[in-house]
């Protein structure tokens, strides 16, 4: 009888687990606009199902951390995210680089700012176009 409650936990787990990776997935390529410090090249967002988090990687340094999202409106989101102290050794000592955008899943654009102001006094920005991942994940294929 023990040994099918633990299987049965393990179930409950595993379907958990899966949906927190099942949302839409997009990479996104952006270009600094203003400012001198640092905003990613690519990068890419796989969302939650429930579009409360994502998993970002952001390509240049393919370490994925987890972004806390709000809807900015019906067709976007604002996503907030840091990088690890380590992911940029450069700025050893300062904390590591937060950033801010916001995706517009209706036109797939993206805008993105540095939290932190660069040499300057500016707060570096950035836009880009973003794509939609097509693959989809063998659960996500069988739930739809």
């Amino acid at each position: 009888m023990v040994p099918l409650k633990c299987s049965v936990l393990i179930l409950v787990f595993t379907l958990a687990g899966a949906g927190v990776i099942a949302g839409p997935r997009f990479q996104c390529s952006l270009k600094p606009i203003s400012g001198n410090a640092w905003i990613p090249r690519e990068v890419s967002f796989h969302f939650s199902d429930d579009f409360k988090t994502a998993e970002i990687k952001d390509l240049a340094f393919g370490v994925p951390v987890t972004a806390r999202i709000e809807r900015h409106s019906e067709t976007s989101f604002a996503l907030n995210w840091a990088l690890p102290k380590l992911a940029v050794a450069a700025n050893a000592g300062l904390p590591g680089p937060r950033f801010r955008a916001v995706l517009n899943t209706s036109n797939l654009k993206m805008s993105i700012q540095a939290v932190r102001k660069d040499k300057d006094g500016v707060l570096p920005r950035g836009s880009g176009h973003c794509q939609v991942d097509q693959s989809l994940s063998l659960l996500a294929q069988s739930e739809g």
